[in-house]
């Protein structure tokens, strides 16, 4: 019978690297340390630049997906926090100017 087919994303180095400078920004930016952060990426990239072992080079993608993809879900979280922390103080201002006037 038919076989589902089983889609496999490959990222290229270089988009990762992209993709890791450009979160190094942006949580450069929140803290105040975007050239410290962007920096520390491209050390890490460049003192593996030669690495010429597969396994390794497929290791160290998989561990720089992993860290994009843990940042995106922590920042997800804290959105959903701080959207939640907003709604529930505009729903005690609405409850309290309803009782003052």
């Amino acid at each position: 019978m038919c076989q589902p087919v089983v889609a496999t994303f490959k990222k290229s180095t270089v988009h990762i690297y992209r993709d890791c400078i450009r979160l190094a920004r942006y949580i450069g930016d929140i803290n105040g340390h975007a050239k410290n952060m962007s920096k520390q990426v491209r050390i890490v990239f460049r003192t593996n630049q030669f690495e010429i072992d597969p396994k390794k080079i497929e290791e160290q993608k998989t561990d720089a997906v992993r860290f994009l993809t843990n940042f995106m879900q922590h920042e997800a979280e804290r959105m959903a926090r701080s959207q939640k922390k907003a709604a529930s103080e505009s729903t005690q201002t609405s409850r309290t100017r309803s009782t003052l006037d």
